[in-house]
C-alpha cells in the first residue's frame, strides 16, 4: 500500500495533468513545469529525493492511474504507459542524482524554472498558479 502523502502527490500531478496543463501531449516541457513546480511549491513536506522515490513506487507497483481521474469530454484519456513514463521523467528530472545505468549521475544543468534569487521576487503559490504563469 502507498503511503497518504504519494497518494497525494500523484493525484496531485495527475488531476492538473488532466485539467489544467491545456496540453494534449505530456511532453518535456510539461515535465520540466511540474519538477520546477514540486521544487518551488511543494505539495509534499518529503524532501525532493524522497518524493522522487515515491513516484518511482507508484509506477512500480500495479496500481492503476490512467482511470484516476476521466478526462474533459471531447479530450483524449492518457494511457497507463503514457502516464508511468511522465511520472517517471518528472521523478528523474527532480532528483538529478538517480541514474538508471552505471555510469553515475550526469552534469547538472541550472534549472531555466528557477525563480529570481531576490528576496522580493514574485513565486507563485501554488501549482495551478504556477502553471498559469508559464503559458
Amino acid at each position: 500500500m502507498t503511503e497518504a502523502w504519494v497518494t497525494g502527490l500523484v493525484n496531485n500531478i495527475l488531476y492538473n495533468t488532466m485539467y489544467h496543463s491545456d496540453c494534449s501531449e505530456l511532453d518535456d516541457e510539461l515535465v520540466r513545469r511540474y519538477a520546477h513546480a514540486m521544487r518551488v511549491d511543494a505539495a509534499s513536506a518529503e524532501p525532493l529525493p524522497r518524493q522522487a522515490a515515491g513516484l518511482r513506487a507508484v509506477v512500480a507497483s500495479d496500481e492503476k492511474l490512467a482511470s484516476k481521474f476521466e478526462p474533459y469530454p471531447g479530450r483524449r484519456p492518457f494511457s497507463e504507459a503514457e502516464l508511468r513514463d511522465f511520472l517517471t521523467r518528472i521523478a528523474d528530472e527532480v532528483d538529478p542524482n538517480h541514474t538508471s545505468d552505471e555510469t553515475g549521475p550526469g552534469p547538472v544543468e541550472p534549472d531555466p524554472y528557477l525563480p529570481p534569487d531576490s528576496p522580493d521576487a514574485k513565486r507563485p503559490r501554488s501549482l495551478r498558479a504556477l502553471l498559469r504563469r508559464r503559458r
